[in-house]
């Protein structure tokens, strides 16, 4: 099973701040993630001065095939009736099922989902979370200043991921996720290549 480790770097944040950013951060992810059907066996959130750090650990590879049964209009009900049903469901008259019940003759469809790998969920996910992160404070990203709770506060994404996917698949405004990180500001603001031990 995957695991997955989000580090997301900001300016410097006070502690009592980060300590409750990291919280947001793990509920937004692991709500997001159960929502879209994956599951995992343990999550941890840690905060520093300058990162939020997420790591999940059993991460599901894909969400599992969903199959779920409409009933529909009775099956002597104007035509009308069914061209809406269908049009609801996605599917042809004849993949329906007419099935006899107590009240009469129904249609039946089945709706069949097939599941998706956990990196695309990953992806849509982490990215929505950062879009809609809940900060109370501006933050300066790149030489401006943006508005309290903007998206560009936390800046860039750093996935480090064992879901099947390559680590810079995430993208958020023109950052992109990778193995590269940086110091602290004052002994050593550049990038860096980060060195993963498994």
């Amino acid at each position: 099973m995957p695991d997955l480790l989000l580090e997301l770097f900001s300016e410097e944040i006070p502690a009592r701040m980060q300590a409750r950013a990291a919280e947001d951060l793990k509920r937004l992810v692991t709500d997001g993630l159960v929502e879209a059907g994956l599951t995992y066996a343990g999550a941890g959130a840690f905060s520093t001065p300058r990162r939020l750090v997420l790591a999940l650990e059993g991460l599901t590879p894909e969400s599992p095939t969903k199959r779920e049964e409409r009933r529909g209009p009775r099956t002597d009900a104007p035509e009308k009736a069914l061209e809406g049903f269908l049009r609801s469901t996605g599917l042809g008259k004849d993949q329906l099922e007419a099935r006899e019940e107590k009240k009469g003759s129904f249609w039946f469809a089945t709706i069949e989902t097939p599941g998706r790998p956990a990196a695309e969920i990953v992806a849509e996910v982490v990215t929505r979370t950062v879009r809609n992160f809940p900060w109370p404070k501006s933050m300066r990203v790149g030489g401006r200043v943006t508005a309290v709770g903007a998206p560009a506060a936390l800046d860039p994404v750093h996935p480090e991921r064992r879901a099947r996917a390559k680590p810079r698949c995430l993208r958020y405004r023109r950052d992109r996720g990778g193995r590269h990180d940086r110091g602290a500001p004052l002994h050593g603001a550049g990038p860096f290549c980060r060195v993963v031990l498994r």
